[in-house]
């Protein structure tokens, strides 16, 4: 069995006070969900490029993207300036609403893109989580259909991105600034 997460859940842990806020967009087949951060216990950091960026902090936003057509939801961290820093993909079977809010059944293996702001030199793309897929594999938590499928879903989606043709990559900044206008 996959693991099921509630999208807004997903990166919140160090969260203290925020706003979450969801709606659909019919042109993209999606649901968008911001969540506006106004305070955290604590930054939450990684490394990009051989350099610590915090993606996570007070006044910061991650802007969701869960499409209803698509085996992927995209996380995009932004920071307090307006700059996006990374987009982050999970690798998902299937998600679906209730009672207002996106669960989804991932599957372990992930896909980042690092932006050219977050780097400092270039865009770059990478395949995570692998030992994870792997792992639950082994553990019997998913099928070898399923591993099969992670991979494959993965590779299109590094492909799409490689070569600017994702949806949500192309559209930057557009709908934070919508949500912020309005």
């Amino acid at each position: 069995m996959s693991k099921i997460k509630k999208l807004n859940d997903v990166y919140m842990r160090e969260v203290i006070d925020s706003n979450i806020f969801m709606k659909q967009l019919d042109e993209l087949n999606a649901y968008i969900i911001f969540k506006r951060i106004f305070n955290t216990s604590q930054k939450c950091t990684t490394f990009i490029n051989g350099k610590r960026i915090t993606i996570v902090d007070k006044d910061y936003t991650i802007m969701e993207y869960s499409p209803c057509d698509k085996f992927y939801n995209v996380r995009i961290f932004i920071d307090n300036n307006g700059n996006i820093l990374e987009y982050y993909f999970d690798i998902i079977l299937n998600s679906q609403l209730k009672n207002s809010e996106i669960f989804y059944e991932d599957l372990y293996l992930d896909v980042v893109y690092d932006t050219t702001y977050s780097t400092e030199t270039c865009e770059f793309i990478t395949l995570v989580d692998e030992n994870e897929l792997i792992a639950a594999l082994k553990n019997g938590e998913i099928t070898k259909k399923q591993f099969d499928f992670a991979y494959e879903i993965a590779i299109g989606l590094m492909d799409e991105i490689r070569m600017k043709k994702n949806k949500f990559i192309n559209r930057g900044l557009q709908d934070y600034k919508n949500y912020f206008d309005n």
